[in-house]
């Protein structure tokens, strides 16, 4: 194999180990600078070059100095790239690699294996400078592995190298996947050879392959060789192809190659992803005298298959890797109708008459093959089939309803479409034997071209209202077709978020948007052709259903016995979610902070150590089809050692609050929580906010009041009683007792705040506080607590004082759940 260094200068250090050649520019080091002073920027990058080319093979590659043009050369035509613009007239030097000689314009300068380099624009061989003078520039093509490799500067004038696929005849590189041609079976994994026969006597047929001789060869059906070409672009199919045995015979076969794209779409002459299947037919010299013989050889007494390569053109491409196996001896057992399958059903020794025939449902309209398959692994009879054909059991029926046949494929115009139409399967085997299968093909019903309809977008609100703008697919009606469709509506979707098969007695028609004026006649054309809108109950949701884009397919057909499709349409109804705060706003509540981020919730109103978020946030006006126990709830909270706990809370309930008790007091008060509301199973909008707990008595104090002003220091007067709260506003005068926003005044034993009985025993629910009266040990006085009742009800007394005696009064509350809160306030004797 050569490498070639054309129009081009080494860079690198290169081993010279084949014959070659290089191209360099001869210039001095002034010429080397003016050269790349007067590089202009590349219009098109090389990773522009190479996504371009791909790997569809490079013929060639050239650079011309002079003008800074690059030329490649693929199998889609010529590309040229301009690399800079200008250049100065430079000499030639061509290098060559001669059998062992490495020689510059012929003379020899180092031998096959030197090292050849470029240090500072100059020409190394093993070390020593050759006085040879190279610029920068490189495109190196190598036959050994198929590339050029090119080096040239990219558009910000840095160099860059590239390699693209070197294209021998078009073609780089054939690998074979499947190379045994053998009997077309699925018997095992490794079927017997290709079946054949000899034919008894002369046969008249009407299949495509005519007319049978005495004598003439029968061959059964065989498989195909698969390879994969490189580049992808080749065209295989449009070359000559012979497969070569190692002494240079050529099997006698005829080579054929299609391209293999079920990996895209369309057509294309050749492979998009460089697959092709390759096919053989066997030529008249191959006989039913040497058939056994024509691809075997002997060897040491045993028959051995001989081994081909493919060439394509004359060339060699891959390996011996292809074998031709056929059966040593003809077939001697007819093909069973029981082993095989004639459009997808099992064949029948009793479907020989037409009595009783193959029944072979949802037959496609247009044009479609009858296929004669193996039944399976152990029943296949398929490979020795020679040849089959058709034969309409119906004549009149089929012209009718435009049925006709061609070999084995059947062609059907839409008027068939629900009919039933016999015909005759006539299959000829390699033993010249007939085999009929009598079939009853009954057709599918008529369809149409699915058209859309406008794609339209639906908030999933809590009144799920799916109004469907239906366009013109009732009003375009015909008369004719509006009558045809008698109610034959049927809708489906993808089950993205409605279920597939929507039931259509959940779908009712309008006239209007509002759907105020519904259409429930359907089996006249005069209404159905009013029908502009549909709704589609919440019921046809599906179980998991997803927002986004779904699909709805709307079809139109005849009466049910028919089936056929008169119209059909579809459009993308896509569900988005509403915001959180489009359905539910903050209930308007004083323990809401000014932001609406954060509550203020209370432990025990009902039951021991319970909190209730109920109420947070309540339906925002306008709302419908959704209530205030509709919004669901979530709170967490976080202990000393990070860890998120969460609480369980049932319809807004937290009853398992006591948890965030710790030594008398509510040790975790900050709760992480969401309120959410479910649209649809697993279609949730949510919310978070910040909840801060207090006990049932939190924040509760003393306050001693005079002339309206609240007092640092109440007075305790000659009777010995800090006086209780009377008066109102700024006349309030006394002690109260301060909680959530009321007061009342400090006397007697049946005091009572905002739905809080104070009591001088332990709480007996939770809705009980236990209130205690002392003072501090520094305190001068002893403390009597309130006594009496209504009229006769007496405040805080204060005995065993003298006048400017002080101390501080200590009142204690503890709830139901042992939580105590404290209040003090000092007190001096008068």
């Amino acid at each position: 194999m050569n490498k070639k260094f054309l129009s081009a200068i080494l860079f690198g250090a290169l081993m010279v180990t084949s014959t070659g050649t290089f191209v360099s520019c001869k210039d001095y080091d002034d010429d080397i600078d003016e050269i790349n002073g007067k590089i202009d920027k590349i219009e098109t990058t090389l990773s522009e070059l190479e996504s371009k080319i791909g790997d569809k093979g490079v013929t060639s590659v050239t650079f011309d100095e002079k003008t800074g043009v690059l030329t490649v050369v693929d199998g889609t035509g010529s590309h040229t790239y301009t690399i800079k613009t200008t250049a100065p007239s430079v000499e030639k030097t061509v290098v060559t690699v001669d059998g062992k000689d490495l020689k510059v314009d012929g003379k020899v300068i180092g031998q096959l294996g030197d090292t050849v380099e470029v240090k500072d624009n100059e020409l190394y061989v093993n070390g020593k400078a050759t006085g040879i003078k190279v610029g920068k520039y490189a495109i190196l093509e190598n036959d050994a592995d198929g590339m050029y490799t090119i080096t040239l500067p990219d558009a910000n004038g840095e160099m860059k190298t590239i390699k693209l696929p070197k294209a021998t005849s078009g073609m780089m590189n054939v690998t074979a996947n499947e190379a045994t041609f053998t009997a077309k079976s699925i018997a095992s994994s490794a079927p017997d050879g290709i079946a054949w026969g000899k034919a008894p006597g002369a046969i008249t047929w009407k299949g495509a392959k005519g007319n049978i001789a005495k004598g003439q060869l029968l061959l059964g059906r065989y498989t195909e060789g698969e390879v994969t070409v490189v580049p992808s672009s080749y065209n295989l199919g449009a070359q000559t192809l012979k497969l070569v045995a190692s002494d240079g015979s050529v099997a006698p076969v005829t080579v054929t190659a299609t391209a293999n794209n079920d990996l895209i779409y369309g057509d294309r002459a050749a492979s998009a992803n460089g697959n092709w299947t390759v096919a053989i037919t066997m030529d008249e010299t191959v006989t039913a005298d040497n058939i056994a013989t024509a691809f075997a050889t002997e060897v040491e007494s045993q028959a051995k298959n001989v081994k081909y390569a493919l060439s394509v053109n004359g060339d060699l491409v891959t390996g011996y890797e292809f074998v031709i196996d056929t059966d040593e001896d003809p077939e001697a057992t007819a093909l069973a109708a029981t082993k095989i399958k004639v459009g997808g059903v099992e064949g029948t020794d009793d479907a020989t008459t037409a009595s009783n025939p193959l029944d072979i449902s949802d037959f496609k309209l247009g044009t479609n093959e009858i296929i004669i398959e193996d039944k399976g692994a152990s029943d296949a009879d398929a490979h020795k089939v020679y040849d089959a054909y058709l034969e309409i059991g119906d004549i009149d029926k089929a012209g009718r309803y435009g049925v006709t046949v061609n070999g084995m494929k059947i062609t059907a115009a839409d008027k068939a479409a629900k009919q039933e139409i016999p015909f005759i399967v006539h299959i000829l085997n390699v033993t010249g034997t007939e085999t009929k299968q009598y079939i009853k093909v009954t057709f599918v019903a008529a369809t149409v071209e699915d058209e859309p309809i406008a794609d339209q977008t639906y908030k999933l609100m809590p009144e799920k209202n799916f109004v469907i703008d239906l366009g013109n697919t009732f009003t375009g009606l015909t008369d004719e077709q509006a009558d045809k469709v008698q109610g034959n509506i049927t809708w489906a979707t993808d089950g993205n978020f409605f279920k597939k098969d929507i039931t259509e007695s959940n779908v009712t028609y309008y006239t209007d948007a509002a759907c105020k004026k519904q259409v429930t006649d359907l089996s006249k054309a005069a209404t159905i052709k009013t029908i502009k809108y549909a709704k589609i109950a919440d019921s046809e949701i599906a179980a998991a259903p997803k927002a986004g884009a779904t699909k709805l397919t709307i079809t139109l057909s005849d009466a049910d016995a028919a089936g056929n499709e008169i119209k059909k349409v579809s459009a993308n109804y896509t569900i988005t979610l509403p915001s959180f705060d489009e359905l539910a706003v903050v209930n308007t509540n004083a323990l809401w902070n000014e932001a609406g981020t954060t509550l203020t919730a209370r432990m025990g109103w009902s039951t021991n150590a319970t909190l209730s978020l109920a109420k947070a946030y309540t339906v925002k006006d306008g709302v419908k089809g959704l209530a205030i126990d509709d919004i669901e709830y979530v709170a967490t909270y976080t202990t000393d050692d990070d860890d998120v706990k969460e609480l369980t809370v049932t319809a807004g309930e937290i009853a398992d609050a006591g948890e965030l008790i710790d030594d008398n007091k509510v040790k975790y008060n900050t709760l992480a929580a969401t309120a959410s509301i479910e649209l649809a199973t697993d279609l949730t909008v949510s919310k978070d906010f910040t909840v801060t707990v207090k006990s049932i008595f939190e924040d509760a104090k003393i306050v001693y009041y005079k002339a309206g002003a609240a007092q640092s220091i109440a007075t305790v007067g000659a009777d010995n009683y800090i006086a209780p709260l009377t008066g109102a506003a700024d006349k309030r005068t006394g002690l109260a007792l301060v909680f959530n926003g009321k007061e009342i005044a400090v006397a007697g034993t049946d005091m009572k705040i905002d739905g809080i009985k104070l009591t001088t025993s332990d709480p007996s629910s939770a809705t009980e506080v236990k209130v205690e009266y002392d003072n501090t040990d520094a305190s001068k006085g002893t403390v009597v607590a309130p006594t009496g009742t209504g009229k006769d009800a007496k405040g805080v007394s204060i005995t065993d004082m003298k006048s400017g005696e002080k101390g501080t009064l200590v009142v204690t509350f503890t709830d139901k759940n042992d939580v105590v809160t404290t209040s003090t306030i000092d007190y001096q004797y008068n």
